[in-house]
């Protein structure tokens, strides 16, 4: 299922956006993660889990049907490998202390991730923020011949806040409410809205995976076994990844650009040791910049950091088509995991949006890691005989 298809099921009432729009969406996103803009139909293997970097962010963007445009974007010069100072000695002294922590294991890796996002939008006279929230829990076996378990629910579309809820209740507390958009935006294209506070619209797949290959591939076609074997040295490590580069040169002119995308190994089934060294050779990199502590969507404490250029974007929110925005990535302060990742963060205000605002970002929920459980099919859930984006 694409994000297309997403669309069409979490706003059941809106048009679908035009080609033009989607390509502009993504070409937003390509550029927040200095990745190339990849053109529908493009031959490349498409990702299993479905909160992995491409399928899942996209979703987000097309779902709030807000067009992010990039804005006063200056050229990055080419990363190159320096040592680490100022800020980024914090990634050091994390990964000393995560280099400490045991190796966990069991039946299954488990991930799920909450993909959420605001949405401005109008009833009955008043204007309010809801809430929109996706859910995808990946289960990895640790066994290859065990199946791959996904599911996939749209969770709730709801008031964001007590206020907004207030302005709801004054609205009649419609079960529907339209979009606000953009001045000069057709009627047409400002989509309804459904309000529910229930999981609802589940899926889900159950297949062994041949050869037990992870389905986030961008760091190439990697199992467990793969990760498992990843040196503990930085160094090394960074010539471990150099092999990758060179098996998959798609959309990665340098290596040296190719190495801020290490940090996937912060959100993959690696052990400490290895995490460790990641965190090692991402503080060594120009491009990596921690921004200090900061409180993620879901209230947990984290440290802010990007691994790629993430200022000088603006993006729609409500009748203002000029936000300023950021993008971050927020990592569990004890063990080096991400908490948040693709974090759109308001750095201004605007009507109804508060600087410092999460506008959308990816949450891994707090039951994330390895289990000894098994999963089992989810009540009211239907089977799907295609993959889960």
């Amino acid at each position: 299922m694409d994000e297309l298809s997403l669309l069409a099921k979490a706003l059941p009432d809106a048009p679908p956006p035009s080609a033009e729009v989607v390509e502009k969406a993504r070409a937003r996103l390509s550029a927040a993660r200095r990745e190339p803009v990849r053109r529908r139909g493009a031959n490349r293997r498409g990702l299993v889990w479905g909160w992995t970097l491409g399928a899942a962010a996209a979703t987000v963007v097309v779902v709030m049907a807000v067009v992010t445009l990039v804005s006063n974007v200056t050229t990055v010069p080419e990363p190159v490998l320096v040592p680490p100072a100022g800020g980024n000695d914090d990634l050091l002294r994390l990964a000393d202390q995560v280099a400490k922590l045991p190796d966990e294991g069991g039946d299954y890796w488990r991930r799920p991730l909450l993909n959420n996002g605001l949405l401005r939008v109008r009833a009955g006279g008043e204007t309010f923020n809801v809430l929109y929230s996706s859910r995808i829990d990946l289960w990895q076996p640790g066994d290859p011949r065990d199946p791959v378990h996904v599911e996939q629910w749209q969770q709730y579309v709801r008031p964001a806040t007590k206020a907004d809820e207030r302005a709801w209740r004054a609205a009649g507390s419609p079960a529907t409410v339209r979009r606000v958009c953009t001045p000069g935006t057709r009627a047409g294209d400002c989509a309804k809205v459904r309000l529910h506070s229930k999981p609802s619209q589940c899926v889900y797949t159950r297949a062994a995976e041949p050869g037990g290959v992870l389905g986030d591939s961008r760091l190439g076609e990697l199992t467990l076994a793969d990760l498992a074997a990843l040196p503990v040295d930085a160094g090394q490590l960074r010539e471990k990844l150099r092999t990758y580069w060179k098996n998959d040169q798609d959309g990665h002119s340098t290596f040296e650009e190719f190495l801020s995308s290490s940090s996937a190994l912060l959100e993959l089934p690696v052990s400490p040791a290895v995490r460790a060294a990641a965190l090692r050779l991402l503080a060594g990199l120009p491009t990596t910049k921690v921004l200090g502590p900061i409180t993620d969507p879901l209230g947990r404490a984290g440290i802010e950091v990007t691994f790629v250029k993430s200022e000088g974007f603006s993006a729609e929110f409500g009748a203002d088509d000029e936000v300023a925005e950021r993008f971050a990535t927020i990592l569990d302060p004890r063990t080096g995991t991400v908490l948040t990742d693709n974090a759109e963060i308001a750095a201004e205000s605007t009507e109804g949006l508060a600087k410092g605002t999460f506008m959308s970002y990816q949450a891994w929920a707090p039951e994330a890691g390895w289990t000894g459980e098994r999963p089992e099919r989810p009540t009211g859930c239907r089977l799907s005989d295609r993959p889960l984006p």
